[in-house]
């Protein structure tokens, strides 16, 4: 088993009861998301730092919009998941993903884990609001808000009723379906624990960047 791991903080919850405890455990935040350059540079020091010849380094992440293409470890083979973000690694997969949004492009995806990030739209529209007059903030949040109709709740079997209540109050005030949905760990298990078949993950020796996939 690979004892090494870099995961943004959004599945690291996943992750870590796994993880045996001797494990080098690296945990990035998930407010980096809002800067893709400021998370591959980050990203790459941390490889830097931990990498060692002969190794595996498992990174919690998907391709994040791009931000791990190009990615590289010296001395590390680099492992993660073939999905597209977060959202897809907690479903199980890209497939599952691309389905979903198929059926419904208005979804807009939580988990409990994500309350009061920088990731969050609800929270982020609401900042400099106090400077907007009353009458037009309505209108400003309804055109941030256009493209969704339904707020996913990713329910990983330990969801506290108190978040399941903060996002219905959401899906509530922003006229939005609240749809509870299972997640799919296996993905994330096989991640931890093997194999990496070739159609789940990529694999990337040492000295070759992450590619687009």
């Amino acid at each position: 088993m690979t004892h090494k791991l870099i995961a943004c903080r959004a599945l690291a919850h996943i992750f870590e009861p796994m993880m045996p405890p001797d494990a080098v455990i690296r945990v990035m935040d998930i407010g980096l998301h809002v800067d893709l350059q400021k998370l591959k540079s980050r990203l790459l020091n941390e490889i830097a730092d931990i990498e060692e010849d002969g190794t595996d380094i498992l990174l919690g992440y998907g391709l994040c919009g791009r931000a791990l293409e190009g990615v590289v470890s010296k001395r590390s083979t680099l492992v993660l998941p073939r999905v597209d973000d977060c959202v897809g690694a907690l479903l199980g997969s890209r497939r599952r993903h691309k389905d979903l949004l198929k059926q419904n492009p208005g979804c807009y995806f939580i988990e409990q884990n994500w309350l009061n990030t920088e990731c969050i739209i609800f929270t982020e529209i609401m900042k400099g609001m106090e400077r907007i007059p009353p009458g037009k903030r309505e209108n400003i949040v309804k055109s941030m808000l256009r493209h969704y109709n339904s707020l996913v709740l990713l329910d990983s079997g330990d969801l506290l009723p108190e978040n399941e209540s903060i996002c219905l109050d959401y899906a509530r005030q922003y006229n939005m379906n609240l749809i509870r949905l299972k997640t799919e760990l296996d993905l994330l298990i096989r991640l931890i624990r093997g194999p990496w078949s070739e159609e789940e993950f990529v694999v990337v020796p040492p000295g070759k960047p992450i590619p687009f996939f």
